[in-house]
């Protein structure tokens, strides 16, 4: 390892830490959850360019108008998730650079990612298999169809905005499962509900801003 490796990482751990600590004070309190995020190096996640912010309370472009979530909204989502949900299986609907997956993959025994933005679909599969993860399957879909075969999950993770939620993936959440996802009505919000005998019981929620949930696949 050379000096200047060295210094990037304890630089990092500096960086990371201190996101830690913003976290716990914004309510983040599971332990385990906590430790992972400050393990994993975000900034390897992020274009080079912005690596230096990669640990800062803010979204990040991650290319094609697409952006990883601020420390906090991951960790929220995370928590509702490591609160509610049962931890085998769950499909994420917006790969992206692959943090978010990367961090459910340490607590579920599977997940099935879809990502509509061939360049981030094909970063994220390497990205994340050079980091040894396995349980992860990943998909170039479009999320408003759901997986292509059929799939009984407990839990969906939605990292777009949407209007409403689409049928396919609703249809694939097991009873009691849980859904956390972004929605802009009547204001932008991220959700959290129970699918219970196909009624819908809100557990949590938290105001929040993301990039829109498109159709369609995107080849490049």
């Amino acid at each position: 390892m050379t000096m200047e490796h060295l210094h990037k990482l304890t630089h990092s751990n500096a960086k990371a830490s201190n996101m830690i600590l913003e976290l716990q004070q914004k309510g983040i309190h599971h332990e385990a959850l906590l430790q992972l995020m400050l393990s994993i190096p975000r900034h390897d996640f992020v274009e080079p360019a912005f690596s230096h912010l990669a640990y800062s309370a803010t979204p990040l472009p991650i290319g094609k108008n697409q952006t990883i979530s601020q420390p906090l909204t991951v960790a929220q989502m995370t928590q509702w998730l490591l609160q509610y949900a049962r931890l085998g299986r769950v499909l994420e609907v917006g790969t992206g650079s692959g943090y978010q997956t990367c961090i459910l993959s340490h607590f579920f025994n599977k997940v099935h990612t879809i990502e509509r933005q061939q360049s981030l679909f094909e970063k994220s599969q390497k990205r994340l298999s050079s980091m040894g993860i396995q349980n992860v399957e990943f998909l170039h879909g479009d999320g408003h169809l759901g997986w292509p075969t059929s799939l009984s999950v407990d839990a969906i993770i939605v990292t777009a905005m949407a209007n409403k939620v689409p049928l396919a993936l609703t249809d694939c959440l097991k009873e009691k499962g849980i859904l956390i996802m972004p929605l802009d009505q009547p204001e932008p919000m991220i959700g959290c509900w129970q699918k219970c005998n196909d009624q819908w019981k809100r557990l949590d929620d938290t105001p929040a801003q993301f990039v829109p949930m498109l159709e369609g696949l995107v080849r490049d």
